[in-house]
């Protein structure tokens, strides 16, 4: 259709296709930031995967595959919800539906892993609903795929390539930080200003079961009588005590449940996090021995919790020359509590203050450090209020292109009409 068709489409389907962009193009856009916002997260999700199916991968490719899919999924949202390439926007969203769709089906059908990941730990839905929502999103894509050309967007055709540009910019930061640092929005539970330990309610405690696999063979196990260093961690399942949407921290010491004597309720405290010993940086182990010397000057207590066995948490402590107390915590609550290969978390009082991965501190700060000196609240950030000042800047920028590119419009009907004018004189 021409462009004089397009000024006499009906306000019904004009409505109807800019709902549709909104909606659909938003779903997306929050998919896309929930996996970008917690890197590390999505990169689980997707390991998880390729281990139902046997498709080892390096966890370099991995990752790009993240970055690159969840930069993809916030960008082709962005531009379809403001209307700009119009065409292309819907196709490719139809190629990724065409991969994600029969997905979604298997997964709810042989139920693989508990949940896709769709929205990270924003939004956790059930296999079920992953495929219904799917559903929908392809019925609605395809109706774009017809009438979505025929209805104007927000930006002129000329200046979408800049709107991608700094969408891209905007992801890649957030998508940066997460990985680096720490996911700017935490949707955790535990999340900074919050209790590491939840204060018993009077309920029941909860117990739980450990599904490990060695040899291709998956065994259960309480917490008495946990496998060796060769089965690998597989899932944790609830067997009774209180249900919760939030995961409970619990420290061992072999058999025994020592959380209350390790996480203290009072004072500054350093939780040093390896989730993976298999991948701990022997790097890091400076910085850890100065936080640790920094903390201890004031007063404080430092603990390694990490998933590995005696030999290997004899094995760090020769390599770290850290003395301090190295406990076992289940892998699913470290990845939970703190991302990165290896991370530091900060208490005090019990109460988290920041968290951060150990390769984004500089240890120099501590080596210069005196112990008057505050320098563990100089590394917290506001991870909420940063998310959203960046926000805040890609709305800005959107907005001054969007006047730019009005004004270049009207700029050209006014010479236009000029023209015209002349014309008939």
């Amino acid at each position: 259709m021409n462009k004089e068709d397009k000024k006499t489409q009906p306000p019904r389907l004009i409505a109807g296709v800019w709902i549709a962009r909104l909606i659909i193009g938003g779903v997306f856009v929050v998919s896309g930031f929930a996996k970008a916002d917690d890197l590390y997260g999505f990169i689980y999700k997707i390991e998880e995967y390729l281990e139902v199916w046997g498709w080892i991968q390096p966890r370099s490719l991995v990752l790009v595959g993240a970055m690159a899919l969840s930069a993809m999924e916030f960008l082709l949202g962005a531009m379809l919800a403001m209307g700009c390439y119009k065409r292309t926007v819907v196709w490719l969203l139809l190629a990724m539906m065409a991969f994600m769709l029969p997905l979604s089906g298997y997964i709810y059908v042989a139920d693989p892993v508990a949940d896709c990941g769709c929205f990270g730990d924003f939004w956790v839905i059930s296999n079920g609903a992953t495929f219904l929502k799917n559903i929908a999103i392809t019925a609605a894509l395809i109706f774009l795929a017809k009438y979505n050309p025929e209805v104007d967007g927000l930006f002129g055709a000329y200046i979408q390539w800049l709107v991608v540009t700094v969408c891209a910019v905007y992801i890649l930061v957030i998508g940066s930080i997460g990985y680096m640092v720490q996911p700017l929005v935490d949707f955790r539970s535990f999340p900074a200003g919050s209790k590491l330990v939840k204060e018993d309610d009077g309920g029941e405690e909860a117990e739980f079961e450990f599904v490990y696999e060695k040899d291709g063979e998956k065994k259960t196990f309480t917490t008495d009588n946990l496998p060796d260093s060769t089965w690998e961690f597989v899932d944790r399942i609830q067997i009774s005590g209180k249900i919760s949407d939030k995961t409970d921290f619990a420290v061992l010491d072999g058999d025994e449940n020592v959380t209350e004597e390790v996480i203290s309720d009072e004072g500054e405290q350093l939780l040093i996090i390896i989730p993976d010993y298999s991948r701990a940086d022997v790097s890091c182990t400076y910085a850890i021995n100065e936080m640790s010397d920094y903390i201890v000057s004031r007063g404080g207590s430092v603990v390694c919790l990490l998933v590995a066995d005696s030999a290997q948490i004899a094995e760090w402590r020769d390599l770290s020359m850290a003395d301090c107390p190295m406990l076992y915590v289940e892998p699913t609550v470290l990845k939970e509590l703190a991302r990165g290969v290896m991370a530091a978390v900060f208490l005090r009082d019990g109460t988290i203050v920041w968290k951060r991965a150990l390769s984004s501190i500089d240890p120099d700060i501590f080596a210069a450090a005196s112990a008057k000196d505050d320098v563990m609240d100089s590394l917290a950030g506001d991870g909420p209020g940063t998310a959203r000042n960046l926000t805040l800047v890609l709305l800005a920028v959107l907005a001054v292109l969007f006047m730019l590119d009005r004004s270049g419009r009207l700029l050209d009907w006014s010479i236009k009409l000029k023209k015209r004018a002349e014309t008939l004189k």
